[in-house]
Parts: structure tokens; sequence; C-alpha cells
């Protein structure tokens, strides 16, 4: 049970922030949050049941970008993105539809640290459930950050639309930042490290596309 309240801290923590410090309504994060939560399902079916890219064995480096790119990257991307489209915008800045994208995209996050829990709790003995707490923290400052940011891009592509100004690339951005991010992630040598330098860029990216957006608007 702690697990798994360990794994929503992120969302909580952003809902009170966005709430009381930014006025975000609550009722709008909690669709933002549903929507998350419905964006789960087809991206764990992607990521357990949709078997990988059937050629380029004898290249396995190249199978795996391959793979992250349109499978992680792309397919993911778009799916989010397509689900993003109810979220509620009538009134709202920039600033703000970011914010509500961001929970929509950390909601996800942490909802799939929660099939991760179960699915290595079975596993785990006494020894590997006390690990179970590391995987999810390590989630939290890498996969939840990715998932937040690359939501937040394809939510400024969503508002930009809305402006009449369809700034693509940063939906495009969206898919090339995750896409690499699992490439990185996949490996099981000290490549993985190269994760933590796209979850920097993530954050960087939104920052400058958020800038960038805001100036249109104005």
């Amino acid at each position: 049970m702690w697990g798994i309240a360990f794994c929503f801290i992120p969302l909580i923590i952003a809902v009170l922030v966005f709430t009381f410090a930014f006025k975000l309504k609550f009722s709008h994060q909690l669709i933002a949050i549903l929507l998350g939560l419905v964006a789960v399902f087809p991206i764990s079916f992607i990521q357990y049941f949709l078997p990988g890219l059937p050629f380029l064995n004898n290249s396995p480096v190249l199978k795996i970008l391959l793979e992250s790119l349109i499978l992680y990257g792309f397919v993911e991307e778009l799916l989010k993105m397509l689900l993003a489209l109810p979220l509620p915008h009538k009134n709202y800045t920039t600033l703000n539809f970011l914010l509500l994208a961001f929970i929509m995209g950390l909601a996800l996050g942490c909802f799939e640290s929660v099939v991760y829990y179960f699915e290595h709790l079975q596993k785990a003995n006494a020894k590997g459930a006390q690990l179970l707490y590391g995987m999810i923290a390590a989630r939290i400052f890498s996969s939840d950050i990715i998932h937040m940011c690359c939501m937040g891009l394809s939510g400024l592509y969503i508002y930009s639309k809305r402006l009449k100004k369809s700034h693509i690339s940063y939906f495009i951005y969206a898919v090339l930042i995750h896409g690499v991010y699992d490439f990185f992630a996949r490996f099981p040598n000290n490549l993985k490290w190269f994760s933590l330098a796209v979850v920097l860029l993530s954050i960087a990216e939104c920052r400058i596309k958020y800038t960038g957006l805001q100036k249109d608007s104005e």
C-alpha cells in the first residue's frame, strides 16, 4: 500500500502547488488526471503486448533505436496528444494550459509506476521489495519527468493550434525526446546514464517552447 502511495507523491505535490500557487482549478486537474489514467491502457498494451519490429535482428542497436522512436516515441506521444484534446482551455493562458498538460503527463507517469510496482512486487523477496522503492524513486526523477515534459510539449502544440500558429515542431520534439530517452534507458550498461541528459533536455525544451509561444500569444 505504501509503495502505491509513494508512486503518487510527485502528482500530489504538483496538484497542491498548481492549485494554491497558480490557482489552477482542481476540477480541471482532475480531468487531466483521468485522461492520464486512460492513456495508461493503450500505452501499457504497446509496452507489454505489441511485438517489436520484426526485422533488423542483425542490427540490435538500430532495432532498439527505431523501436524507441516509432513505438515509444511517435505512437505513445500521438496517443497522449489525441487524448489531451478534451483538456479544458477556455480563458486559459499559455502557462495555465501547460500546467494542465503537465498534470496529465505526470499522472500517466505515476499510474505507469504503479503498473511497474505490481509487476516487480510479485517477483520480489524481502530484499527485493525494499529495492522497489529505489526503482520508484528513480522513475520519479526520470520517466515521470519525461512523460510530464513531453506532454507539456504536445500541450503547447495543441495550444498553438488554437492560436492559429500550429507549431508542429513542438510535437516532433516530444516524439524525439521520448524516443531518445527510451533508447538510452533500455541499455543495461553505462549508456543508460545518457537518458538523464535527455531528461534535462526535455525540461529545457519545455521552457524554450513555452517562452516562444507566450510571445506569440501577446
